[in-house]
């Protein structure tokens, strides 16, 4: 008896009401803006628990895979908080205003869009992290997008969409190895068929994000405060190549391979030093603004909102979104919720661009309902491999259509483990940067339209026929 109660599953109907009292619960919260959606997310765990209790599931095998899903995003909550101190050291330290003032004195805002979009592009490909280049080079460009007065969604939006594309695309991303391994695919051929898909988007993205720019900068922009900005920034901190030394670090580090959470936490560290030695505060300083963020003193508004930040307690409400969701993919998964809606979707596909299209679908599902990339890639991987292989179409095709929507849907999900540590690190609200996240939008478009036009859709002898 025992072992059948741990086989029994919901069936259709079952898991559409659990999906909506979980999706009505996240929702309710959002609507009267009190408690986020972490409340909604914990909720959806006591839904599950009465559902299993009702129909005789068992409980303890569900909450495991609640667990096991938690066990996969550990070092994305890791890094949360590593990236909380950090940031608030780093304010302390003076690297950020340094970086601030340079910014304001040798960028022209005309093209800080833009070049936001290419340095964390450049910065990711070569170190194969979206995660250290957003906490980075990423944090820096939304300081100085900030005090130029430029919308932090459009900045935040150019900062993922560069962090995402060396995501993509470097040989030392664990997407890019994760999605060929799922496919059966050569990293070389997976690398290569993500050029038709990912190149065109991202060079339409940096088109706009430069027309974003230029509009952003013309007519209404002033400069007036800038001179204000600066020699409040220097009133408060000692400015120079020193304070800088705590960001040479980390990208250093990360250059190097050293594992992000370690890379940020000697970063943070370098910059505690930084702030006793060169602004010239205690220790105690030094660690309760590890914990508590940053405090400034200075009286502008908008840099205020800038400097008062940080700390690992800030981040900690994005560690319970992230458990909260990630779990309860896990659980929809062992109930078998995940199954029923992945093969409802792949029911009818008569063309190689409805297959692409469809493993599209079934990525962004995953994405939605798992909160991770990793799962997301298997589960699609696992199910839609098969069909690839009835048609004749090469594991690379699958491999990249993994990719342009699995690892691409993240920061568009706001419950998402990725879409949460962006949110957190950059300080900028997923609403806000939304409509700016064009890679994350084109690079499926261009897939689904070489599906059905054939361009660049390699195939091989389908699996059953003799040679």
């Amino acid at each position: 008896m025992q072992k059948k109660a741990e086989k029994k599953t919901l069936n259709g109907l079952q898991s559409i009401v659990l999906l909506l009292l979980i999706v009505a619960s996240v929702a309710v919260c959002i609507r009267l803006k009190t408690g986020g959606p972490m409340i909604g997310l914990f909720a959806s765990w006591l839904w599950v628990y009465a559902f299993c209790k009702v129909l005789k599931i068992d409980y303890s095998a569900v909450i495991a895979g609640a667990y096991d899903a938690i066990r996969v995003v550990v070092p994305t909550l890791c890094l949360l908080m590593a990236i909380g101190v950090m940031i608030g050291t780093w304010l302390q330290s003076g690297t950020i205003a340094t970086i601030i003032v340079g910014g304001l004195k040798l960028i022209n805002p005309t093209w800080l869009l833009p070049l936001t979009l290419l340095f964390c592009a450049a910065l990711s490909l070569v170190t194969g992290t979206s995660y250290g280049s957003v906490g980075s080079a990423g944090v820096a460009m939304m300081a100085i997008g900030n005090a130029m007065g430029i919308n932090p969604g459009m900045v935040a939006g150019a900062v993922i969409c560069g962090a995402m594309f060396g995501d993509k695309l470097s040989p030392l991303s664990d997407t890019t190895n994760l999605a060929p391994a799922v496919a059966g695919a050569k990293l070389g051929d997976h690398v290569r068929s993500m050029l038709y898909t990912t190149i065109p988007a991202f060079a339409v993205s940096l088109v706009l994000f430069t027309i974003l720019g230029i509009q952003q900068t013309s007519g209404a922009y002033e400069m007036s405060d800038v001179s204000g900005y600066i020699a409040a920034l220097e009133g408060e901190f000692s400015i120079g190549f020193l304070a800088l030394i705590p960001a040479v670090v980390i990208i250093v580090l990360l250059l190097l391979r050293v594992p992000a959470v370690v890379a940020l936490g000697l970063s943070a560290v370098c910059a505690g030093a930084v702030s006793m030695l060169v602004q010239h505060v205690s220790l105690a300083n030094v660690i309760r603004v590890a914990y508590n963020g940053y405090t400034t003193g200075i009286d502008v508004g908008l840099l205020k909102s800038i400097l008062n930040r940080g700390g690992m307690s800030s981040m900690m409400q994005y560690v319970a979104i992230i458990s909260f969701a990630v779990g309860m993919g896990g659980m929809l998964d062992k109930l078998g919720v995940l199954d029923i809606i992945l093969r409802a979707i792949t029911r009818r596909i008569g063309s190689d661009g409805a297959l692409i299209t469809a493993t599209l679908v079934v990525g962004y599902v995953t994405s939605i309902i798992s909160c991770s990339q990793p799962m997301a890639h298997v589960l699609t991987g696992r199910l839609m491999a098969p069909l690839f292989k009835e048609r004749g179409i090469a594991p690379e095709i699958l491999s990249r259509s993994l990719e342009d929507a699995g690892t691409l849907a993240g920061p568009m999900i706001p419950w998402h483990g990725y879409c949460v540590y962006m949110s957190g690190t950059l300080g900028v609200a997923w609403a806000a940067f939304f409509p700016y996240l064009f890679l994350l939008y084109l690079t499926p478009v261009f897939s689904i339209f070489y599906g059905f036009t054939g361009i660049s859709i390699k195939h091989v002898k389908p699996e059953g026929e003799n040679a």
